[in-house]
């Protein structure tokens, strides 16, 4: 098995390659196509101007090994928060449990992890 690892892309990017790839009125773009695509400086096509928001190398990665995307601040808003209804917290009173949701939802909506309270 390969240590192949998938880059992780922005959404709007990867909307863009997806597009591309299915679109059934051009009958798909094939990777040479969408490389091409990206490297024609003259084509200044909101699509062309969005594939080239990320590196070339970046974009080969993608479109050869596959891709994750980039969550947007909402998507990691919402994990945060999910995160936090799966945790216990075994506190003696009400508000105990309150402050340890609240620097909980705190941590996991900066992304931040400690080992032993969200990691």
């Amino acid at each position: 098995m390969s240590n192949v690892s998938k880059p992780v892309i922005p959404a709007e990017v990867a909307d863009v390659i997806e597009y591309l790839r299915f679109d059934e009125g051009r009958g798909g773009y094939s990777n040479q196509k969408i490389i091409q695509l990206y490297e024609m400086k003259t084509v200044q096509s909101e699509v062309a101007e969005s594939l080239r928001k990320i590196p070339f190398d970046t974009l080969l990665a993608a479109l050869v090994n596959g891709y994750e995307r980039e969550l947007t601040e909402e998507e990691r808003r919402e994990e945060a928060i999910a995160g936090e209804y799966e945790w216990y917290c075994a506190c003696d009173s009400d508000y105990d449990d309150g402050v340890c949701r609240g620097i909980l939802l705190t941590l996991n909506t900066l992304g931040i992890k400690i080992e032993g309270v969200n990691a």
